[in-house]
């Protein structure tokens, strides 16, 4: 069993991540229009398909991408990747997520009271993935990505820095 040291991930990271496993499976739904509309105005004189072109590229697209954004970061799922946690890794039988309490910065001194007050949120119950609930495990240059046997595109993300060296983490 292999325990990694306390990470967060950014929900940047996290985004980035996502579109790195989400365009390669359906990137070609979005780039085929796109593709077949240019075509038929370079092959057709028509200068208005390449305008509508244009249009799905500058104007429809990054639409498309607002909705892949609240369809996957805007879940309850997407929280396992904000909130700084440990991870204990025992591959081939379980992945158990250890959530640690947030780290806010102290509020300044109110005339009310002379103590600082902290603002705390709760911390979420550990979770444990069994690994029959793994699909597939990733290893890019800076993390390890555990993607998940799920109808949605859901995974975890753990930062290289955070893994001891020499660790076995794939079965």
């Amino acid at each position: 069993m292999t325990e990694t040291a306390p990470f967060t991930t950014t929900s940047g990271r996290y985004l980035s991540t996502l579109i790195g496993l989400w365009l390669p499976r359906h990137g070609w739904k979005i780039a085929l229009p796109l593709i077949a509309v240019a075509a038929a105005g370079i092959i057709l004189p028509d200068a208005r398909l390449i305008l509508v072109a244009l249009m799905l590229l500058f104007i429809v697209m990054p639409m498309g991408m607002s909705f892949l954004y609240t369809y996957y970061m805007l879940t309850p799922e997407a929280r396992r990747a904000i909130l700084p946690k440990q991870v204990m890794i025992a591959p081939g039988e379980y992945l158990r997520l250890h959530y640690l309490p947030s780290e806010k910065p102290e509020t300044e001194k109110t005339d009310e009271t002379d103590e600082t007050a902290i603002d705390t949120f709760p911390v979420p119950a550990d979770e444990t993935i069994p690994w029959t609930d793994i699909r597939r495990v990733k290893l890019t240059s800076s993390a390890i990505v555990y993607i998940l046997n799920t109808k949605r595109l859901q995974f975890i993300l753990i930062p290289s820095s955070a893994i001891p060296k020499g660790a076995i983490l794939t079965v």
